[in-house]
């Protein structure tokens, strides 16, 4: 029982120098709005790529 909260703490830690730092969170939000426009383009090509095909 005493593990699952140091597991809990560390994850607050990790949580919190992650959002604060802001050279972090700069790469974060590179990573999150490249991870966005994968998801964007499957979804297209799944929706659309019947009609890309000559």
């Amino acid at each position: 029982m005493v593990n699952n909260v140091v597991s809990i703490e560390k994850m607050k830690a990790l949580w919190h120098s992650e959002v604060h730092d802001e050279q972090k969170w700069a790469v974060n939000m590179k990573l999150l709005r490249a991870l966005g426009m994968f998801a964007g383009g499957v979804v297209l090509m799944r929706s659309y790529g019947d009609l890309m095909g000559v």
